[in-house]
């Protein structure tokens, strides 16, 4: 008896050969996935499975992998865009985020987690430094726990700054360092393994951490064995002020820290030089590529061929609410669609490298790869059926272009996770979709209100023209 199965079903499995299986079936049970191929009689079948899902005109895949984000930025999408990163935290983030309690941590988790479920996303990379209560970062994994999604929980430092920004009076979101070490021990020992969740440790970046706690952030993390995350190279000031500090560029300096690896990841990654990538590549340290963020705040343009290249792993995400989006496909997309044009290269990303970015090689960069990212037997049942039942998406021609090219997460019939149904023809099932809504438009408000004269200056400017965009008019910035 299984618990699920798939049947009569385009299956793209990302596995090691490849393997795309039209009509095909997969079984489910206790959490796994125990067949991938053809398998005869319909009603046979049905008789052996608790639960029998009719695959025809579907496309099943692995889950989408979505490896970096800022999950409390979910609640606040909306009132800042248009701006370089400074004046982002400056006039967006910073009066907002600031006054972040458990409750409002739990409901943008929870928030996140929705939009995840209803567009693909079954495993995600949260990056958490918004210690402004260190019950946050806990209501976050038990609001993914309890959502059913699959939860790498980055605790965040900041000892120093938030994003090259100094402690002004009145934030707590800049910890000493003692108390942030301790509280990071304490959150491994509690959530790292605990049924979907592992944990990894993230100073903000080399300048948001002193040097000395940098070292200890990356000691602690060998000894308990895991991963280590942080922002590298994303925006090129951070670059130069490395190289007036300490004669070395970004990366180059949080690898004399101790930082590169095989349990390493570097987030942007944009401003690297040829040298840089060959470090990367040489000590097996991932990158996640966050194209549509990068895009919005000016960034630039992360150097992913290149990488890619000399054997660099790289993932994608969506950064925070700079992206607009928690849709993976979108991102997907974008990512290829940028790197052709910007190295006037139709072949610079192909569809098959985006999907498994988006998928294997996002495992990968999580250390999961043993347990998802492909469709194979003995791996956690992580799966999406995406309807193809569409005029956009007739099942003809060669189908990955046609899941990145033309799918978009709307189009996510149902989202599977550990063998259990989280979404099932676009009904949710895991979580209370409209209590998550009407509560998160009184959070947005109240937020709102919190951040100030500041905050509502960007909510009532002026229509933005051409040139300028609607956070110069007005307001105390």
């Amino acid at each position: 008896m299984y618990d699920i199965v798939i049947h009569d079903v385009h299956v793209v499995t990302v596995d090691s050969k490849r393997r795309i299986i039209p009509g095909g079936t997969v079984c489910i049970k206790n959490g796994k996935i125990v067949y991938v191929g053809k398998r005869g009689e319909v009603s046979t079948l049905k008789r052996n499975a608790k639960e029998f899902i009719d695959g025809s005109n579907k496309v099943v895949m692995p889950g989408v992998i979505n490896c970096h984000t800022h999950v409390y930025q979910a609640l606040i999408e909306g009132i800042g865009y248009d701006m370089h990163f400074s004046p982002w935290n400056i006039r967006y983030l910073l009066p907002i985020v600031s006054h972040l309690t458990p409750e409002y941590a739990e409901l943008s988790a929870s928030l996140a987690a929705l939009e995840m479920i209803r567009s693909g996303t079954t495993t995600v990379s949260d990056h958490w430094y918004l210690h402004t209560n260190f019950e946050n970062i806990y209501r976050v994994a038990e609001s993914f726990d309890r959502a059913g999604l699959r939860l790498h929980s980055v605790f965040g430092f900041l000892n120093e700054s938030f994003a090259g920004m100094k402690k002004r009076s009145g934030e707590e979101m800049i910890r000493g360092e003692n108390s942030l070490l301790s509280a990071a021990r304490e959150y491994v020992k509690l959530w790292h393994g605990r049924n979907r969740t592992i944990v990894a440790l993230g100073p903000g970046s080399t300048e948001d951490v002193s040097r000395d706690m940098f070292v200890e952030i990356v000691e602690l993390g060998r000894e308990l064995g895991v991963a280590l995350v942080t922002h590298i190279a994303g925006w090129i000031e951070i670059v130069s002020r490395s190289l007036i500090n300490y004669g070395m560029r970004d990366l180059e300096y949080a690898a004399s820290l101790g930082f590169t690896g095989d349990k390493s990841i570097a987030i942007h990654a944009v401003w690297l030089s040829r040298e840089e990538i060959k470090l990367l590549a040489s000590t097996a340290t991932a990158v996640v590529h966050n194209p549509i963020a990068n895009m919005h705040l000016g960034y630039g343009i992360a150097p992913v061929p290149e990488m890619l290249s000399d054997g660099v792993i790289v993932g994608l995400g969506t950064d925070g609410a700079a992206s607009y989006t928690y849709d993976m496909f979108e991102v997907g997309k974008t990512a290829a669609m940028l790197h052709k044009v910007s190295n006037l290269n139709a072949e610079a990303l192909t569809a098959e490298k985006v999907i498994e970015m988006l998928t294997i090689d996002g495992a990968r960069v999580l250390g999961m790869d043993g347990i998802i990212g492909s469709i194979e037997e003995g791996k956690a049942a992580d799966l999406i059926l995406l309807d193809f039942d569409k005029p956009e998406l007739m099942l003809s021609g060669r189908v990955v272009p046609k899941i990145l090219y033309s799918a978009r997460g709307s189009d996510v019939a149902t989202t599977i996770v550990d063998g259990r149904i989280l979404m099932r023809d676009r009904v949710v099932l895991s979580v209370d979709e409209r209590r998550i809504l009407a509560r998160a438009k009184v959070a947005f408000e109240n937020l709102v209100e919190l951040g100030g004269r500041e905050t509502r200056s960007l909510i009532e400017a002026p229509w933005a023209g051409a040139e300028r965009g609607f956070w110069r008019f007005g307001g105390d910035g």
